[in-house]
């Protein structure tokens, strides 16, 4: 960490636990937020495990929707400072950052630091919540140089030289060569109460799904996308179940670290996702969701493509002259809970290419999809004040068996828009990425004031990558670029705030898939990429 960097943080942490401001007694600091990924989060999925909140509250969430209520006089202004959050995240070997929002965190010291306010006047309310973040971003192992991977002209050395040709993707191998800061609007809505919705203005994180590590369409990996949005204020009771739906039409950039083109750096992006609890089965909830993304040729066009989620994918022509005016993910998931036996199911089921037909279906279901499976396991102790917990979750981005008779692209690469579906550099969906896939397991142990967790996994990087150029890589079976890791986690809210630490070790094999030689016990080890590495990462917000 630098010096400034130093007494930067410094700063920030002695202004975080400063005691909150009053007025009379009273409190400016809003009420602690539930925001993605926090400890807060994770009891929150908690309870919904053990009967003690609804089934569905995990499924479509954002921070702006799970504030806690502001009254307000009819006609007057009321406000409230957010909580100060700072994360610190120290990485050795390599980089190891999933769902971080708009950080990327590189080797070295990285910082996020989110600070802001709410404002309520009547029916319309702010949410300002800009992210400081800055990164050392020092140097770590690269692919060789690419002489038979040359990327497209214009490109920046950067960016990925494995999905460079009709399928292709923003998606960088290292964020520069030198540390940087930013700002980011971070988690900011500006909206409106109209009775049964809310509309507004949004750059804040959303995430859609079940999953637990990995959502396939819209997670918190990447940083949020500028939008405006339709959301139900509450679920919606009717004869046949309950229902939540959200909309939205926003606009995505690329990184500076994918190519030299400022007209490549403009796309649109709508989606849609809502979920159903059917009548009599208050927990199981099902769900949809649907993202379509294509390039424009100016701004002003963005409108046009508001109901592309209601479209199909934009194909013209046949055979050799095919094009794709635009590109799309779209989901089934479900969630079913047993609170009598804590114990609950959740899949995700997503195709980058919807079935032509039912009989396209039925002969090839599985061309283009990517799945994900988990369980979940709690038992109440000590008069149900404590639980222990178990989780498990799997993901599947590879390419399936029906690639060998039908086109099929990676996971968020793109035919019609040369970035993919990222924002920034980064998947907007599962933080494994394109063409990869996951294992993982966890146990918990919650107490009132604390909790205290171990995990492991393996994640298998960019797999389809390894067989794109059949000339690179001639020893493909054993080049997999894998990370192997585990975990030591803990939480503890404390009089003036909550801390959240988590420690992983990591080994990650064949490098950007640099394993040179034959794959027999006396390989050489020189011509082998292999790095250990330790990721410790730290979060401090200040809470009741």
């Amino acid at each position: 960490m630098t010096r400034f960097q130093s007494r930067v943080l410094a700063a920030l942490i002695g202004v975080a636990l400063l005691p909150p401001p009053a007025v009379r007694g009273q409190a400016l600091l809003c009420p602690a937020d539930t925001a993605i990924g926090s400890d807060l989060d994770d009891r929150t999925r908690l309870a919904t495990l053990l009967g003690r909140a609804p089934g569905d509250a995990q499924l479509l969430r954002s921070l702006s929707s799970r504030l806690a209520p502001f009254d307000t006089t009819r006609g007057s202004l009321s406000w409230c400072a957010l909580r100060p959050d700072v994360t610190l995240v120290s990485s050795t070997g390599m980089p190891f950052s999933l769902n971080d929002g708009p950080l990327w965190a590189g080797v070295g010291w990285s910082e996020d630091v989110r600070v802001g306010l709410r404002m309520r006047r009547g029916r319309f309310w702010l949410v300002l919540a800009p992210q400081f973040l800055a990164t050392e971003n020092l140097p770590y192992p690269m692919p060789y140089p690419d002489v038979e991977l040359p990327r497209p002209a214009g490109r920046s050395p950067f960016s990925s030289p494995w999905h460079v040709g009709a399928y292709s993707i923003d998606l960088p191998l290292r964020f520069g060569d030198r540390g940087f800061w930013k700002v980011d609007p971070g988690q900011s809505t500006l909206g409106a109460d109209l009775g049964p919705v809310v509309a507004g203005l949004s750059t804040e994180n959303e995430w859609w799904g079940p999953g637990i590590e990995n959502a396939i369409v819209m997670s918190n990996n990447a940083a949020g996308i500028p939008r405006a949005f339709v959301r139900t204020a509450r679920p919606v009771r009717t004869r046949v179940g309950t229902f939540a739906v959200r909309w939205f039409l926003g606009g995505l950039f690329k990184s500076q670290y994918f190519d030299n083109n400022p007209a490549s750096d403009r796309r649109s992006i709508t989606a849609l996702a809502a979920t159903w609890t059917p009548v009599g089965v208050p927990r199981l909830t099902l769900g949809f969701t649907r993202a379509v993304f294509a390039p424009l040729s100016g701004w002003q066009d963005v409108f046009g493509h508001a109901f592309d989620v209601l479209r199909d994918r934009g194909v013209h022509g046949t055979g050799d002259s095919t094009t794709v005016s635009r590109d799309q993910i779209f989901s089934l998931f479900g969630r079913w809970v047993f609170p009598a036996d804590g114990f609950a199911v959740h899949a995700e089921w997503a195709r980058t290419v919807p079935p032509h037909s039912v009989r396209d279906f039925l002969t090839s279901p599985n061309h283009t999809q990517g799945y994900t499976l988990g369980l979940e396991w709690a038992r109440p102790l000590h008069a149900e004040r404590d639980a222990l917990r178990v989780q498990a979750e799997i993901t599947y981005l590879e390419e399936s068996p029906a690639s060998r008779n039908l086109p099929e692209a990676s996971f968020y690469t793109s035919a019609a828009a040369a970035q993919g579906y990222t924002q920034l550099g980064q998947v907007i969906g599962a933080a494994i990425g394109p063409g990869a896939s996951s294992q993982w397991l966890a146990v918990d142990y919650f107490a009132p004031t604390w909790r205290i967790g171990v995990s492991g996994g393996r994640i298998r990087w960019d797999d389809d990558a390894l067989y794109s150029f059949p000339g690179y890589y001639q020893n493909k079976w054993c080049a997999h670029d894998v990370s192997l890791f585990g975990s030591l986690s803990a939480a503890l809210q404390a009089r003036r705030g909550r801390l959240e630490a988590a420690l992983t070790r990591f080994e990650r094999l064949n490098v950007f898939f640099d394993h040179l030689t034959w794959c027999g016990p006396t390989a050489a080890q020189n011509d082998i990429i292999d790095v250990v590495g330790t990721t410790l990462r730290l979060r401090m917000s200040l809470s009741p």
